[in-house]
C-alpha cells in the first residue's frame, strides 16, 4: 500500500531560514516485507537552491540509523555488491540509495560508505559522517529549488528509521546558509499506536 501524504519533520529551524523542512512518501512491499521511504528537502521560495546535504559538527552530523538494518533489491540482475559505483549505477526498486538530483550529484571521499557510492549498504544500522564530507551539487549553475528528491531507503515493515544531516543552500536573497534536519519514520507516536493495535489483535487471538 502506498502513502501518497507527505509527512513533515520536526525541525528546528529559524525564523529566517528558507528551508522549510524534510517530508517523506512510504509505499509498502516494492521488496516484499519492506517499507520503502522517498525523502524530499523542501524550501519556500522557487528561489532557493540546494547545494548540499552534509555531516557539519556546526550544525548536525549526517547520520543514518536503522533499527534493523537497510535493505536492497539483491535480485536486481545489474548488482555487483551492496556498494555500487554512482558512475554508471542503475538503482532498482527499493534500493537504498542517495538520489542523483538530475544527474549533477557528486560525493566527498568515502562519504558514509567507501568509494563515492550511491547505493547504500545492505544491513546497514549505522551511517554516519561527523564533519567535512557530503553529497553535493557538482553544478550549482543548473540550481536545484522547490521540492528536492534526495534519498530513498528500505527497512523491514513497522522498524525504526532515523536520517539526521546538515542542508546547505543558498536563499533566494543569495546567501549561503546551512541548517539542520532530522526526520524519524514512523514517527514515535505512530510506532505507539502500531504497538496497541497489535496488542488488540493479539487479545481478539
Amino acid at each position: 500500500m502506498k502513502n501518497v501524504v507527505l509527512l513533515s519533520s520536526l525541525l528546528a529551524v529559524s525564523a529566517q531560514a528558507d528551508f522549510s523542512g524534510v517530508t517523506y512518501t512510504s509505499e509498502d512491499d516494492v521488496i516484499a516485507g519492506a517499507t520503502t521511504y522517498r525523502f524530499f528537502l523542501n524550501f519556500d521560495s522557487p528561489g532557493d537552491a540546494l547545494l548540499a546535504v552534509s555531516g557539519n559538527d556546526d550544525f548536525s552530523a549526517f547520520r543514518i540509523t536503522s533499527e534493523t538494518g537497510l535493505i536492497n533489491n539483491e535480485l536486481l540482475s545489474t548488482r555487483l555488491g551492496d556498494v555500487e559505483d554512482f558512475t554508471g549505477t542503475l538503482t532498482g526498486a527499493g534500493d537504498s540509495f542517495f538520489a542523483a538530483w538530475g544527474g549533477d550529484t557528486s560525493f566527498s571521499p568515502d562519504f558514509v560508505v567507501s568509494g563515492n557510492s550511491q547505493i547504500l549498504s545492505t544491513g546497514a544500522t549505522l551511517l554516519e559522517q561527523l564533519d567535512n564530507g557530503g553529497v553535493f551539487d557538482s553544478n550549482p549553475d543548473t540550481q536545484l529549488t522547490g521540492s528536492a528528491f534526495f534519498m530513498q531507503l528500505s527497512v523491514d515493515q513497522g522498524s525504526q528509521l532515523t536520517v539526521e544531516g546538515t542542508v546547505d543552500f543558498k536563499s533566494s536573497a543569495g546567501f549561503l546558509q546551512s541548517e539542520a534536519m532530522s526526520v524519524t519514520v514512523p514517527a514515535p507516536g505512530a510506532l505507539a499506536l502500531l504497538g496497541l493495535a497489535s496488542l488488540g489483535r493479539r487479545r481478539r487471538g
